[in-house]
């Protein structure tokens, strides 16, 4: 059955933090969400399609980074001109990359700024008021020696979920997204003053969202059973829809034994990994035990589960909480529940921008549209759980999974795997630094890096990079894997264009011949192209690369073949063939490499219309019956670059 295309789609990327330049990571959810926007506007007109996304503004993580920088007298920028720096350089790499983004916003720069706030308030009224948010006093990490609230960033310490591999822990949340009681923070310290911090009473508002466990495990059902689901996806969903859970080491049993607990639901022994389990039905239940083993030195290990989540904060760099409370009064919103909804307030920004008169309801109500997000692994606890959660709280008092038309719909999740190296994760911050998305520029061309990492079968696994230049003692007499899959282009389909104008040119007086395609040819393109549009709409675009580079490795060998027939009738047929495999070519790179497929439109006198995939079966005569000649082609002439550096 043939998938049927929404009117509307929206797709975004995960949004950068607004204090570093792009790393790997990001460019490689630019570049699949670019070739998902790119191939939709060809299917379904640019017109239906919105990408959007930006540098996330606000957050401690930013904060606190801008204040060490500035006591250090290393910048004398202000924070907001601190965050504008570098959304002007994640912008300006975007661009080099080629990333199609209709725009890219910074949620605390203005033009976006105002909606984002109105956007913000919009929500947290909409839950309020819909009861699905409480007003809790909870213990907060307190600096004695600076007399200061901690923010979220300002703590460090040792993640205390079970199995965690993150490099960091911080004040209620690890690098890796777990959520946990600021109180079960291993070996916490202050950032300000590098001294242990105590705990102080706070009130803040937190979102409801371990009530949402039954609907998210439909909405996990529902996914499951859809073939462009990341199956790593639906597991990493599972692990968090657990029921809220302790583990105890056996040999700490007996103290467990004298103790008077109470508000389990379950608790039995583990042979096998030899600890006591101890079951909850909510999060709060299992914080009051926690607080029990604390205090009888009994040492503890929690899971991943649900927890209500925390949308204001306490700090000063954020989107202003609205006034409707007294106890709303100077707090601002939780950094990671605001950027989840940025794209929306992005999408009504951009609306406005282009004078268009829909709202941005048009786009994200309806069932005939899509929503589709490409994030991280780190973010699926945020974007996979929490995000539909929080859609749902903000369309009615009512837990519905499956939105109405009208209604804030649920957003596809394609959720990518890490980049490694040495097979630990490439980050900014971690102990193996890996090359910024600029580095990679001054070695290798865009073309070339989107070919490369539309390749990785991050669906599925995490990426090993690997790279000749920045790995020379690995890839010594080597080829470099970095520009492997590039070749299709500079190499392999570089050749066939070549070979097709410059016969022509010599053998042909320049004239094309009017001949139509075989129908092999024409039969095996639309194969070809109907492959390549089911695996574009399940996300399967490294089987993408796998199939032009042999499509386009077959061609070449019937050119090798052919070519060598003195039979002038067999060399003109040859030509028409070579053509449509061209055409069907150009239609099909198009989201993958752009640039050059510019200029290969240019010089076969074709338009954008190639481009739609309306327009996918037709010959090239049918398309451009008055071309009778090509753009001439000098000698040596390369559509798809390689970089200065490889020759």
């Amino acid at each position: 059955m043939e998938k049927k295309l929404p009117k509307k789609v929206v797709i975004t990327a995960g949004m950068p933090n607004g204090n570093k330049p792009l790393h790997l990571g990001h460019i490689m959810l630019f570049v699949w969400s670019d070739f998902y926007a790119r191939f939709m506007r060809d299917r379904i007109g640019k017109e239906n399609v919105i990408y959007i996304s930006g540098t996330d503004g606000f957050g401690s993580s930013t904060d606190e980074k801008y204040r060490k920088l500035f006591e250090a007298g290393e910048i004398n920028s202000t924070l907001p001109e601190y965050v504008e720096h570098f959304h002007n350089v994640q912008k300006q790499t975007l661009q080099n990359y080629g990333i199609s983004l209709n725009k890219f916003y910074a949620s605390c720069l203005q033009p976006a700024l105002k909606n984002h706030t109105e956007v913000s308030a919009m929500f947290f009224e909409k839950m309020l008021n819909n009861n699905k948010m409480q007003k809790k006093s909870t213990e907060q990490f307190f600096d004695t020696q600076k007399n200061v609230v901690l923010n979220g960033r300002q703590v460090e310490g040792k993640c205390p979920i079970e199995g965690c591999q993150s490099e960091v822990g911080y004040a209620d949340e690890c690098s890796l997204g777990h959520q946990y009681n600021p109180r079960d923070l291993i070996d916490p310290i202050s950032t300000l003053s590098k001294t242990v911090p105590t705990f102080k009473n706070v009130t803040n508002y937190y979102f409801s969202l371990d009530e949402y466990r039954e609907n998210l495990l439909n909405i996990v059902q529902r996914i499951k059973e859809q073939e462009n689901t990341h199956k790593f996806l639906v597991k990493e969903m599972r692990d968090y829809l657990t029921r809220p859970a302790i583990y105890v080491k056996v040999t700490e049993k007996d103290k467990i034994d004298n103790l008077n607990l109470s508000n389990y639901t379950e608790i039995k022994f583990d042979e096998k990994k030899q600890r006591v389990e101890i079951y909850f039905s909510k999060v709060s239940e299992r914080d009051i035990v926690c607080d029990i083993l604390k205090n009888n030195n009994i040492d503890y290990t929690t899971n991943k589960t649900l927890a209500p989540l925390r949308i204001t904060g306490n700090t000063p760099w954020g989107v202003p909480v609205p006034q409707i409370e007294p106890e709303t009064k100077d707090l601002t919103f939780y950094v990671w529940p605001e950027s989840l909804w940025a794209p929306i307030s992005f999408t009504k920004t951009y609306l406005q921008e282009i004078g268009s008169q829909d709202s941005w309801q048009k786009w994200w109500c309806s069932k005939d549209n899509e929503i589709t997000q490409f994030i991280g692994e780190d973010n699926i606890y945020f974007y996979a759980l929490a995000e539909p959660a929080m859609f749902m709280a903000f369309n009615g008092k009512e837990n519905n999974d499956t939105p109405n038309n009208g209604e804030l719909q649920i957003p596809n999740i394609v959720a990518n795997k890490h980049i490694l190296i040495n097979n630990m994760k490439a980050s900014s911050s971690g102990a193996f630094k890996a090359p910024t998305a600029d580095n990679l520029l001054d070695y290798y061309t865009p073309e070339q890096l989107r070919c490369h990492f539309l390749s990785m079968n991050v669906n599925n696994s995490a990426y090993n990079f690997k790279s000749k230049v920045f790995m020379p003692e690995e890839f010594e007499g080597t080829g470099d894997p970095m520009v492997a899959q590039g070749n299709m282009l500079t190499n392999i389909f570089n050749r066939l264009i070549r070979s097709v104008l410059y016969t022509i040119q010599s053998n042909f007086d320049g004239i094309v011949p009017k001949v139509e395609p075989s129908q092999t040819v024409i039969e095996e393109a639309n194969t070809i192209a109907k492959q390549y549009e089911e695996k574009a709409f399940n996300f399967k675009f490294n089987e993408i690369i796998l199939l032009l580079d042999e499509y386009f490795r077959k061609a070449n060998q019937d050119w090798a073949v052919r070519s060598k027939s003195q039979d002038n009738n067999v060399k003109t047929q040859l030509i028409a063939d070579t053509i449509h495999i061209i055409k069907t070519g150009v239609t099909l790179l198009h989201p993958i490499a752009p640039n050059g497929v510019d200029l290969i439109v240019k010089y076969f006198k074709m338009d954008e219309q190639v481009y739609n995939w309306d327009n996918v079966s037709k010959t090239y005569s049918q398309m451009y019956k008055d071309v009778k000649s090509f753009e001439f082609l000098p000698p040596k002439f390369d559509f798809f670059k390689k970089h200065s550096s490889q020759l």
